[in-house]
């Protein structure tokens, strides 16, 4: 995720960075969602790139450059209350997070350079994590993936065979693409069974941009795509608000938002009183959790 950093850096270096570094609520333009700061996040877990929920806390984790850890944030002040090491795994690019009631599912898919085939999911009960001293390494199920239809890669950012998004749909892990190329992200589906799977998109939708975070929230039937856009000077976050109706995306209804303040926002989560989101620390400010207040 080195050269992913840089690139964003280098992307964004024209972007205002006093909005990036707001202490306060940013006034977004209009139809934008704003994002009100709620923590700044440790500095051990500055490279935050997933984040999940479970009995009064979130769980996050950095992607490359760390071991393969969890770490428990206090709701409240986003510190970090526990560490939790994943027993036989390890953490190449890890980039996203999955939740049911049962299993968290934590995603290895990161492939900026094009040259990665087969990703990971590490599949951890809850029940796991919540058994155990907190130095006791944590079981997991390892299965593997790769986008069996995906293009050949043209070098470093020009494919589409890169992943960072993922989210629990009616008990199956949709999966999707992050497009350098064609600005679309694909849809997969997977049960992570411990098994071996070469995916077949089951559709491709028109983003507008490099999707980095997905999340579903069951009680509003609706998807939460966060992902950038990528501009030659520039780049800017957005979120797509999508239907989902007997588990069929309802893309005709979909709405982007942009989302201010500016920040290399990272991952997402439906709570009661709307998105939770991470910022990983970049040129465009500290590393912070925030909150998008939706009805």
């Amino acid at each position: 995720m080195l050269l992913i950093r840089s690139l964003f850096r280098a992307l964004a270096g024209l972007v205002l960075l006093a909005g990036g570094c707001a202490s306060s609520p940013a006034t977004g333009p209009a139809g934008s969602l704003v994002v009100e700061r709620q923590a700044r996040l440790a500095d051990e877990i500055s490279e935050t790139s997933g984040l999940a929920a479970h009995a009064g806390q979130l769980w996050s984790h950095n992607d490359s450059g760390d071991k393969a850890r969890l770490y428990a944030l206090a709701s409240a002040d986003g510190q970090v209350v526990q560490r939790r090491v994943l027993r036989d795994a390890l953490n190449f690019d890890w980039e996203e997070m999955a939740q049911d009631d049962e299993w968290l599912h934590v995603l290895d898919c990161g492939n900026n350079m094009g040259r990665r085939q087969w990703m990971q999911v590490y599949s951890i009960r809850w029940s796991a994590l919540d058994a155990g001293g907190v130095a006791d390494p944590v079981p997991s199920r390892l299965t593997e993936f790769r986008f069996a239809d995906a293009g050949p890669s043209a070098g470093a950012y020009r494919h589409d065979n890169d992943c960072e998004a993922a989210a629990v749909v009616d008990g199956v892990l949709w999966v999707f693409s992050k497009n350098w190329q064609d600005q679309h992200t694909r849809l997969y589906r997977l049960r992570p069974d411990g098994q071996r799977h070469a995916l077949v998109s089951e559709d491709r939708y028109p983003v507008e941009g490099l999707i980095t975070a997905a999340d579903y929230d069951s009680e509003r039937k609706q998807l939460a795509l966060l992902g950038y856009t990528r501009k030659r000077f520039s780049s800017s976050a957005f979120i797509w608000l999508v239907p989902v109706d007997q588990g069929q995306l309802q893309w005709s209804a979909a709405k982007r938002h942009p989302v201010s303040p500016a920040g290399q926002w990272e991952a997402v989560l439906w709570r009661p009183e709307g998105l939770l989101l991470t910022r990983e620390n970049s040129w465009l400010g500290s590393s912070w959790l925030g909150l998008i207040r939706l009805p």
